[in-house]
């Protein structure tokens, strides 16, 4: 073909999205770099690439997820989410000509991503998103083999390739005989950038019917041309776990692979396509121009950038419920364990730093397995093995049993056992943990159809007790804490909540607590301590009674101090953290974990709220104690390796 090798320029890699403009991400295009078509059905590695129906490039890492950077799903500066979001696995506008009603898609269900918003503080490494995606179509009879995400970075200099559906590329005005990549000037999609109200990008093509009516959206950014690999290019650089690269990038990079092939044959993406650029490329990043420039290819301007896989190897696909404890290896470190209900794998998360601080940063997303191959995970809960603090992890498992892992004195991790459940229970619906008088791990749990509450002391750091009744009833949540010398548990039973507590002749008969008038019923509950170490719980509502303020934008707590013990309802008023922007609606919360940060010291008791939203993402909210910060009530995603303060 004729479009071998080209000169190609640096632009604005400016992503325009579905219904609104995220903001601009530059990146440099590089003089004398050869390109070619992605083609139809092109076999491995590049079958795994596709289109997202914004513009943004997308490739599969598993057969029901995708990777593209953040800002391909949502506005990074306020947090919105995107919507109507299809994926077009290894899209070739000849699939539109053979047969526009049925070119293969998938929708996009519920998306992950490094950080809800906040780009301009933590920095390209948050710009990476993990979506669902489901609702395939026309897929017949195509390879929807995924990539593997790369177990290890490659030394720098590393030969990497890039696929992606650009809309660019240089001579700007080539109309050759390969007619897939010619260019025009369009003032039409793309009139709003400047200096001069047009952009010279690939010449758009007809848009598929994706349900059976409809094409779907055309703008400066989706063209539905075909896709580009950039090759000869390499690793230049990593600084912060965010990978330098001089592959080129264009308007519709942002969330292509950059894949490297290991020494066995096997091709694994490296990076997440960002964008890049710099003060040494600024001069030519502009196809708004009449005639654009290009930048060198030299290693100063080897400038474009995506975050490392090692920020998302292992971040969980969908959160569906969390656990805080102490860090395996360092017990004043916090740690936080996460079940992911689409790999039903748990992983967990700790915090770094000898001493660790409260502005310490946290490792990655780590994976502890699975206990069994077809395992389906729900809710997990984490209290100390033994006296030296290392965590046990508890996992409810197929909603019948429980599994377990503990970590020894070196902070290894033990094998997963199972840990029995009452007799004539027929299984497992939630479970919690709090300390005993003792100061050792009790493990309480709420069992299926109608078997009601249960608790287990444990007898030794090593032996556990008997089972012990605690209420009947058909209980969806199970909370408990120590506070002031007794364990005060509380049920959630038909939106209700119950508080029932230890006396010295076993558990009190639970009691029921009234409502706000606000709430019809409740989702979720926790027990937890204030920033006086004073106990309180926690209640993210199911639905409410229309009266103002909505549950969309409160966090609900009643004290169990004061004079008023668990009678008395308050609220925070809770937003998503979005720096710079004006205040934006929480999470749609869908279960909640509250605790302290581990790094307190004597004395000092500093809370932290985890909730995980219906798209399986997890955020915090926390009394900080930097610089007298108090509470911050903003929820903040719980995926990147520090917590930004105010």
């Amino acid at each position: 073909m004729k479009a071998q090798r080209r000169t190609i320029v640096i632009v604005i890699a400016v992503s325009m999205l579905l219904f609104f403009l995220v903001g601009e991400a530059y990146a440099t295009l590089y003089c004398n770099r050869p390109y070619a078509q992605l083609k139809r059905d092109p076999g491995k590695p590049y079958n795994a690439v596709g289109l997202l129906n914004n513009g943004c490039t997308a490739f599969l890492i598993d057969a029901n997820h995708i990777v593209a950077a953040a800002h391909c799903f949502e506005n990074t500066s306020t947090g919105q989410w995107q919507n109507g979001l299809r994926f077009y696995p290894n899209f070739h506008p000849s699939r539109v000509r053979a047969d526009e009603l049925h070119v293969p898609r998938a929708d996009v269900l519920s998306v992950v991503v490094g950080s809800r918003a906040g780009e301009n503080v933590l920095g390209d490494g948050m710009d990476w998103g993990i979506a669902r995606v489901g609702n395939w179509k026309d897929t017949v009879g195509l390879d929807l083999t995924p990539v593997a995400l790369a177990s290890y970075i490659p030394p720098l200099g590393a030969p990497l390739v890039n696929p992606a559906y650009t809309r660019h590329h240089f001579p700007y005005n080539d109309n050759s005989g390969a007619k897939w990549d010619n260019m025009v000037w369009d003032t039409t999609y793309c009139g709003w950038v400047q200096p001069n109200n047009g952009m010279w990008a690939i010449k758009m093509r007809k848009a598929p019917i994706y349900d059976g009516v409809n094409r779907d959206t055309v703008g400066c950014n989706s063209r539905w041309g075909a896709g580009y690999i950039h090759a000869n290019c390499a690793l230049a650089n990593i600084v912060n776990d965010v990978v330098i690269h001089n592959c080129d990038s264009i308007g519709g990079s942002s969330g292509s692979p950059s894949m490297y092939l290991d020494n066995t044959g096997r091709w694994n993406v490296v990076a997440v396509g960002h964008g890049g650029g710099s003060s040494a490329t600024a001069s030519s990043n502009n196809f708004g121009l009449l005639t654009p420039t290009c930048s060198p290819d030299t290693p100063s301007n080897a400038d474009n950038t995506g975050a490392s896989v090692e920020r998302f190897r292992n971040a969980p696909r969908f959160a569906s419920n969390v656990a805080v404890h102490r860090s395996p290896s360092n017990a004043s470190a916090t740690a936080v364990f996460a079940v992911d209900s689409d790999l039903d794998h748990v992983v967990y998360r700790t915090r770094i730093g000898t001493p660790p601080t409260y502005s310490s940063k946290f490792t990655y997303w780590q994976s502890l397995g699975t206990p069994f191959s077809g395992a389906k995970l729900s809710r997990i809960a984490a209290c100390s093995a033994d006296a030296l603090g290392k965590p046990q992890v508890f996992v409810v498992v197929n909603k019948r049993q429980i599994y377990t892992r503990s970590a020894n004195a070196m902070g290894q991790w033990s094998a997963w056992s199972s840990f029995s459940i009452p007799a004539q229970t027929n299984g497992v619906v939630d479970l919690d943990t709090t300390t005993d008088s003792n100061g050792r791990c009790l493990l309480l749990i709420v069992t299926r159809k109608g078997g009601g509450a249960f608790a287990r002391f444990k007898t030794s750091d090593t032996t556990w007790g008997k089972w012990e009744k605690m209420a009947s009833g058909s209980f969806k949540a199970i909370t408990a804490l120590n506070y002031a010398g007794t364990v005060w548990a509380a049920l959630l039973q038909s939106g209700e909540i119950w508080r029932t507590s230890l006396g010295t002749t076993g558990w009190t008969a639970p009691i029921k607590l009234n409502r706000p008038a606000q709430i019809a019923a409740w989702r979720d509950i926790d027990l937890t301590w204030d920033e006086a170490a004073r106990g309180f719980m926690l209640a993210i509502p199911a639905s409410w009674n229309g009266v103002a303020p909505s549950p969309t934008n409160t966090l609900w707590f009643t004290p169990l101090y004061g004079s008023q013990p668990w009678i008395e309802w308050r609220y925070f008023e809770n937003h998503l953290w979005a720096p710079g922007a004006s205040p934006q609606n929480p999470p749609t919360l869908q279960s909640i974990t509250a605790s302290r940060w581990m790094e307190d010291s004597g004395g000092t008791t500093s809370p932290v709220i985890f909730g995980t939203d219906d798209k399986g993402n997890v955020y915090l909210v926390e009394y900080a104690r930097v610089g007298a910060v108090g509470w911050n009530l903003n929820w903040k995603s719980f995926y990147h390796e520090y917590i930004p303060y105010p």
